[in-house]
């Protein structure tokens, strides 16, 4: 896994983090992403079947279960795989 050579920061305004060249060139292309927060860690997943995440992941519904997210990913990274 590759480890960014930089650190990212937030804008003036604090509404945006501002990522390093290497992130910005990874993230490219892609509209969305799955952010989980769990204590310190940030993960950033690029998110392939925006369709199938919108059906599952919305604001009026319980947050999923660590195991529920986990199972999306798997299931979003296998069907990414195959496009």
């Amino acid at each position: 896994m590759a480890i960014s050579s930089e650190y990212a920061v937030l804008s003036d305004d604090l509404k945006a983090i501002i990522l390093p060249a290497d992130v910005q060139k990874w993230v490219s292309g892609v509209e969305r992403f799955v952010v989980v927060m769990e204590g310190d860690d940030l993960i950033l997943k690029k998110a392939r079947r925006i369709r199938k995440l919108d059906e599952l992941v919305k604001r009026d519904t319980p947050p999923l279960s660590p195991e529920e997210l986990d199972s999306l990913i798997h299931e979003t990274r296998k069907n990414g795989s195959r496009s």
